[in-house]
């Protein structure tokens, strides 16, 4: 509770107590009356003395007294709006009772568990973790705040935090207080499907209520409902119904008419009513739905649900005008959610959290493949939703830096370069190994440090949300505004991964199918299309087996270029039309495709007949090119001098069996024509800074303010979760030995810079490795272009829905514009012939996504195998460096023989028709009849 105004020493004091007792007067009545109208004169004088003079200082309340004053109104006005059930009113005198708490010391347990119950989980988060930080609470009080703090965790995901939390909690608990952790475990269990944790719970539960005395008698049934929920979720729904239905006589009597625990009664009826087929089950799910939307925030996550399980019962009833809009609403609410809770938490809460979002998604997406496919509104519905979501916590995470370093004070900006310095130390320590110190402490201190990281992480996400204007609103992501960005004569290509839902699948219950691929296809004007491309798996593994013969020269590549095209272009060039110029949104292992090396049903790679634009979320088209001016010019970062390969001598011993044992090992040779591709940039682009030998360090690198293009070209690497024999000598990848543990991507993706080979401390910061994430701590916002001409710079891990975790991810987060990057180890010649073609096409004006597809022509007339052209892949902005959207030229040919439209709208060719007969019938005997559709490339 809040101190209220304090008694002031110094308040007003009734004169008539300090009057001296009057005697009995002998004046006569004109002496008296004199003296009573001097008196009386005397008093309106110093009345008006007193009135034009300062007050003394003791008569003002302090500043600490006023503020104090504040809080406690604050809190009584709150209070009342509570009390009167006016839930509306309550929120908003709680949201400013709070902004007033945050500014002082002061701790509010009751608010905290307001804004539990209400749904506000970034505010009931930061109380409940002040409140943990406070000195000595009673063990009441302190296992109650992990109680609440792991019920916050619970419903935004993080359920590994929730459970550690509720352990914690439930020893210093008792009675009903125990009880309450103690469902919450039982929650926590049933989400995990954990049964024999969960039946622990439950007899737990009862065992307390058969000690506890007082309590409202709908608590004693609780037990019986997670028990029902159970049933509901293993499909066992004769017994669900039995236990709902002998519920519902002793619960609803008992409970409140606005209340949560109705309305979970409700919902389960509802959905257990939705799958018998029974229509009664929309008038339980509206009852549940208007009971949360009384006593929840309007985006609850259990408002969500509900929406959700209606959506679910008109598609079962056939009405899909209905399940359209409720989904879509669902959604709406859901995105709005997503923007709030995305604020707060570490990374790693961010992406749990989106996890839980993307059922949503998948159930949206389901909707339309599965239910509606001819719907367009289901259509545009579904793309909004990847639109809105698609690499959603990426963008939390860079709009969180770009939020800091432009409005942080100074306490703020020291934690974001305590940030900065804490993940060099991280970086040096992963990657260079235990090399003076035992394993053991090595271990001690990586975990340390890790934690360390967590905690800034959650302080930085707190200043965020206070930095950020409270009157700061995004505009929704719309189709209709993508569609607006696109240029004339392009289309964007979402590909999207997702699972199918069918909410009566067998044995009658929630099923989510294996993951598939889709794609959404979208022009400046028109109708969405979508496309199910099928298997996930499939296509995953199709996409590997490619990525390993491009990856080798000496292996041939068109057949699986060629099944891959069937499986995932083939069917989206039906939707495309004329279209050729892709921008293009890949998910999962999609993202490790160079597209232009398919070949398409004539055996010809679609670098001929497309373009291609890699972008991380078709979101990326509504981003203000240039909003943040560049400060520099041209950096080139060129042939550092990595010293001597035996410089570098491991102890094995010492490196065996953990995370870092690949790094501490790595050596890296010269590349003697990055020299030369550095001068080839200095030459196309006027006034470039170049760096090399002992001057191309980390250190140099750090200290650049915002180029406005940086090329490096040295040696780059990726550790995946297993290690690779070494690559032969003479490309720009690591020779990097042994086996890579699961760890953070961004430590196993990285640049080698000068002294590289020279690492002999694990406690130097610059030691010639600059990992992916020390390169998101970069401020590089304004930097219109980076290059990595290195090896495997595009690659990291691709959790579905959010990008590549790596050198792409860390660049994106450092506010760059636009990456080149390569997905496999390119020869060190044939990448600066690419380059130096590449940066002559920018010179001439050329689209950076363009160029690079120019200087792959150009490349491919020398060296015809893909190896040597298609490793490099340009995401982010397309553009030509002075902001000119450039489209992309074809050749211009005649339509094929099979119907190929690909000069559609064009002049033919002048060969004379029998010239021209002859040569159909000569491709038709030649190769082989791929099935092609009318008005395709």
């Amino acid at each position: 509770m809040p101190p209220r105004r304090p008694e002031r020493a110094d308040r007003d004091i009734d004169p008539r107590s300090c009057r001296s007792e009057e005697r009995p007067s002998h004046e006569s009545p004109s002496s008296r009356g004199a003296r009573r109208r001097a008196r009386l004169l005397s008093l309106a004088v110093a009345a008006l003395v007193s009135a034009a003079r300062p007050a003394p200082l003791s008569a003002q309340p302090s500043p600490a007294e006023q503020a104090s004053e504040a809080l406690s109104v604050a809190h009584e006005r709150w209070r009342a709006a509570v009390e009167r059930d006016d839930l509306a009113e309550g929120a908003a005198l709680a949201d400013r009772y709070f902004a007033l708490l945050e500014g002082t010391s002061e701790l509010d347990n009751e608010l905290a568990h307001f804004y539990l119950g209400y749904g506000d989980y970034a505010r009931a988060e930061a109380l409940l973790v002040r409140g943990l930080t406070r000195e000595q609470p009673s063990f009441n009080d302190e296992g109650m705040l992990y109680a609440r703090l792991a019920n916050v965790y619970l419903d935004l995901g993080d359920l590994q935090s929730a459970e550690e939390l509720l352990k914690r909690a439930q020893p210093l608990l008792q009675g009903w207080s125990e009880f309450y952790a103690v469902d919450s475990l039982a929650r926590l269990y049933l989400e995990q499907r954990a049964l024999r944790s969960f039946a622990e719970a439950l007899d737990r539960m009862r065992a307390i209520l058969r000690e506890a005395t007082g309590g409202s008698g709908w608590a004693y049934a609780i037990p019986d409902l997670r028990a029902a929920q159970l049933c509901l979720r293993r499909g066992q729904v004769e017994e669900a119904e039995r236990r709902l239905l002998a519920l519902r006589p002793q619960l609803e009597p008992a409970l409140p008419a606005q209340s949560a625990v109705r309305a979970d009664l409700l919902e389960e009826l509802g959905v257990l009513f939705t799958r018998k087929g029974d229509p009664a089950a929309e008038a339980l799910l509206l009852q549940a739905l208007v009971i949360r939307e009384r006593v929840f925030a309007p985006a609850h996550p259990a408002i969500v649900r509900v929406l959700g399980h209606l959506a679910n019962l008109y598609v079962a009833l056939g009405r899909t005008a209905d399940a359209v809009r409720t989904r879509e609403r669902a959604a709406g609410l859901q995105d709005r959610s997503a923007r709030v809770n995305l604020a707060r938490g570490s990374e790693r809460q961010k992406r749990l959290y989106m996890g839980l979002v993307q059922r949503d998604t998948d159930a949206t997406l389901s909707l339309h493949l599965q239910g509606a496919p001819r719907d367009q509104a289901a259509a545009r519905l579904a793309l909004r939703s990847i639109l809105r979501r698609k690499g959603l916590a990426l963008d939390a995470i860079a709009e969180s830096f770009a939020s800091l370093r432009r409005n942080l004070d100074a306490e703020g900006r020291a934690l974001l370069d305590a940030l900065t310095q804490l993940d060099a130390k991280l970086s040096t320590a992963i990657t260079r190994g235990p090399i003076d110190i035992p394993a053991e402490e090595h271990q001690r201190e990586v975990q340390q440090l890790e934690a360390e990281r967590q905690r800034l992480e959650f302080q930085l996400a707190a200043r965020t949300r206070a930095a950020r204007p409270a009157d700061a609103k995004e505009p929704p992501i719309t189709v209709e505004g993508v569609q607006a960005a696109i240029p004339d004569g392009a289309a964007l290509v979402e590909i999207a991964q997702y699972r199918p839902y069918d909410p009566f699948g067998p044995p009658v219950r929630p099923t989510w199918g294996k993951p598939r691929y889709a794609a959404y296809v979208v022009g400046r004007r028109g109708d969405v299309t979508g496309v199910d491309l099928g298997d996930a798996a499939a296509i995953d593994a199709a996409a590997a087996e490619l990525s390993r013969d491009l990856s080798n020269p000496e292996r041939d590549p068109r057949e699986r270029a060629r099944h891959l095209d069937a499986l995932v272009m083939q069917p989206i060039r039906g939707a495309l039309g004329p279209a050729r110029w892709l921008l293009l949104s890949p998910d999962g292992a999609l993202n490790l495709v160079p597209f232009a090396a398919l070949v398409d049903e004539e055996g010809g790679y679609l670098i001929e007949r497309a373009s291609f634009t890699y972008l991380t979320s078709g979101r990326d088209l509504l981003r203000t090119a240039g909003a943040v001016a560049p400060r520099g010019r041209v950096l080139v970062i060129a042939d550092p001098a990595f010293g001597s390969l035996s410089e570098l001598a491991p102890d094995n011993d010492a490196t065996r069996g953990l995370r870092s044992a690949e790094l501490a090992g790595a050596r890296f040779p010269p590349l003697p024509g990055t020299e030369r591709e550095a001068e080839a940039v200095r030459s196309a682009l006027a006034s470039a800074t170049v760096l090399t030998g002992p001057s191309a360090t980390e250190e140099a690198l750090k200290r650049a303010q915002r180029p406005r293009v940086l090329h490096i070209a040295t040696h780059g690497f990726f550790l995946p979760d297993q290690g690779s024999a070494a690559d032969p000598a003479n490309t720009r990848g690591a020779e990097i030995e042994g086996h890579a543990w699961s760890e953070n991507p961004l430590l196993r993706s990285g640049l080698a810079l000068a002294g590289a080979n020279a690492r002999r401390s694990s406690s130097d910061e610059d030691d010639g490795i600059l990992t992916a994430l020390e390169i998101s701590s970069l401020d590089l916002h304004g930097t219109q272009l980076v290059v990595l001409s290195a090896c495997e710079t595009g690659l990291g891990e691709v959790p579905r829905g959010d990008g590549v975790y790596g050198l792409r991810r860390a660049l994106l987060l450092a506010g760059t514009e636009t990456q080149v990057m390569s997905l496999w180890k390119v020869g060190d010649m044939a990448t600066r012939d690419l380059m130096t073609s590449y940066y002559a096409a920018l010179a001439r004006g050329g689209g950076r996504s363009e160029a690079l597809r120019s200087a792959q022509l150009q490349i491919r007339r020398e060296r015809p195998h893909p190896h040597a052209w298609a490793g490099f892949i340009t995401s982010g902005e397309g553009a030509a460096l002075d902001g000119r959207q450039v489209a992309p030229s074809f050749p211009r040919a005649a339509p094929g023989p099979r119907g190929c439209a690909c000069a559609a709208g064009e002049e033919g060719s002048s060969a004379p028709p029998a010239l021209t007969a002859l040569a159909a019938a000569l491709v038709l005997v030649a190769r082989k009849r791929w099935p092609r559709r009318p008005g395709n490339w």
